[in-house]
């Protein structure tokens, strides 16, 4: 991919009759995370061919490449055995050796090291030490990157760190996805906002407007019945119109915790079996697939749906709660999902999500956030205020701190706190082995109890105690409502338009 990219770039740059010593006056390439990192040892070596010598090859390639780095978790940031790469690129070897040894020349610090003690290629490292820039993808990503994570590398290139948070086609996921707020919103405040997201401020003027708020629930309620239609055609799922829709939608993996919600639907299962009901129906709404290697990730897919199974076929508790698990979890199913959510479920672990951006779609919706103060909540949360976002959960530094001390230990929560251990405990209970298989079920129970690497029982407390809140706040539909139109009159910030201008304006610098 990216040789013929670059030969692409090349043949451009002599259609133009450019000198290929001004290489980074004309073209600017902008690895995003670290797959495309090979690119810059393919541009020294065309370089080469074309007369340069390697010193000066590498320097325009240090001024012509940016990084974007995307993820907090070790696991992606990418490394390869050294002899991995001498099968499939041997012709890019030398190369990278040598910007390993000029590298490791003026910083010898062996966490630096391109290629380390065990002759394994650290891409991450390649890309920072030859860009010209490094940015994350959220304000609070960024700062744990240049306090943590790469701090070692922000010390020695300091004036290289930014951000450019993230940002969503607005208009596929508000002008395509919810034509009828687009239609509605186009006759309250024009149709500016269409080429603008920020113009979606000025339904902020409309805060407390009954009229505008009572269209808005006609709106949500419109959607919810357009994914109810589509549930029980495509899963056989009947799901209530007056309930809310309480939606986690993303990749399955332990730091996003998806375990959490289903631990929190247990609690809300046995509460209903002793007679505690909820104020109104709720159905939890999952999406998402699993890395067919993530063992973990696929045990906490199969206990969901013994959940839903469980629940949907239990008649004093399903007029209460329902689950759905949507299959096949793509874009087109999110398109019809998003605009009918009630709640947006951001329960990542605090310091690992380095953005998200369902969180943003979902408050574009009018969907209230409920989350840790993690990735692009936090953003969220400045923009909306705290009175408009339900937060819980330990803060990053704690997090961060609990992992560099090893202090964490799961087993104590379990054992201390019987709120916690009645909910864990259920995952082998009888109900649930019945409907599923003990195995899994068993290697997630003792995963949670014994390891649980991304903190899952430290925050479920909180978690149940701020989710109960929400649900409870629900009824005071008025108020509701307006946290809603507060969401979607703040989400034009999270326009990728806004992403790509500040990418242009400090990064590319293209004259337009």
């Amino acid at each position: 991919m990216v040789s013929n990219a670059v030969s692409l770039i090349f043949s451009e740059m002599e259609a133009n009759n450019y000198s290929f010593n001004n290489l980074h006056k004309h073209v600017v390439i902008q690895i995003n995370d670290t797959h495309p990192t090979l690119v810059i040892p393919e541009l020294i070596s065309r370089l080469l061919l074309k007369g340069l010598t390697i010193d000066k090859a590498i320097d325009i390639v240090s001024q012509t490449v940016a990084y974007t780095n995307h993820t907090i978790l070790a696991e992606a940031l990418e490394k390869w055995p050294l002899k991995y790469l001498e099968k499939v690129v041997p012709s890019l070897i030398d190369i990278i050796k040598y910007l390993d040894a000029k590298a490791k020349k003026v910083y010898p610090n062996p966490d630096l090291a391109i290629i380390d003690m065990d002759n394994i290629i650290h891409m991450a490292h390649l890309d920072i030490h030859y860009s010209f820039s490094v940015n994350g993808v959220a304000a609070l990503h960024t700062e744990i990157l240049k306090n943590s994570e790469l701090h070692n590398f922000n010390k020695i290139y300091p004036t290289k760190f930014n951000n450019k948070t993230n940002g969503i086609t607005f208009r596929r996921w508000l002008l395509h996805s919810n034509p009828e707020l687009t239609r509605y919103l186009e006759g309250l405040i024009s149709s500016k906002f269409k080429k603008d997201a920020l113009a979606l401020k000025q339904l902020a003027n409309y805060s407390n407007d009954t009229r505008v708020l009572n269209a808005l629930e006609n709106i949500k309620q419109t959607k919810k019945q357009q994914f109810i239609d589509y549930a029980r055609t495509h899963y056989n799922v009947e799901l209530p119109l007056n309930s809310i829709f309480d939606v986690q939608i993303k990749r399955i993996h332990e730091y996003k915790r998806q375990q959490m919600n289903a631990l929190y639907i247990i609690h809300k299962y046995l509460e209903i079996k002793s007679g505690i009901y909820p104020d109104r129906p709720i159905s939890f709404i999952f999406g998402g697939k699993a890395a067919p290697a993530y063992k973990i990730a696929k045990h906490i897919i199969h206990l969901i749906l013994c959940l839903q199974q469980l629940i949907n076929n239990d008649k004093d508790v399903n007029k209460y709660i329902k689950i759905l698990f949507v299959e096949n979890y793509n874009v087109t199913v999110a398109e019809k999902l998003i605009p009918a959510a009630d709640i947006s479920e951001q329960i990542s672990l605090a310091s690992k999500e380095a953005s998200g951006t369902g969180n943003m779609k979902f408050m574009l919706n009018g969907a209230i956030t409920l989350g840790t103060m993690d990735g692009a909540n936090v953003e969220i949360a400045e923009l909306v205020g705290p009175k408009n976002i339900y937060i819980f959960g330990k803060d990053s530094n704690t997090i961060i701190e609990l992992y560099q001390t090893n202090s964490y230990k799961s087993a104590d929560y379990y054992n201390n706190d019987p709120v916690i251990k009645q909910t864990v405990d259920f995952i082998i209970s009888r109900q649930i082995i019945a409907l599923g298989n003990q195995q899994k079920l068993t290697e997630l129970f003792n995963e949670l109890v014994g390891k649980d690497l991304f903190m899952t029982l430290i925050d479920l407390n909180h978690y149940i105690k701020v989710k109960d809140q929400a649900f409870k706040d629900y009824e005071n539909r008025l108020t509701w409502l307006n946290k809603s139109l507060v969401n979607i009159a703040n989400a034009g910030y999270f326009s990728s338009d806004r992403t790509i201008a500040q990418y242009n304006k400090d990064i590319w610098k293209i004259n337009l």
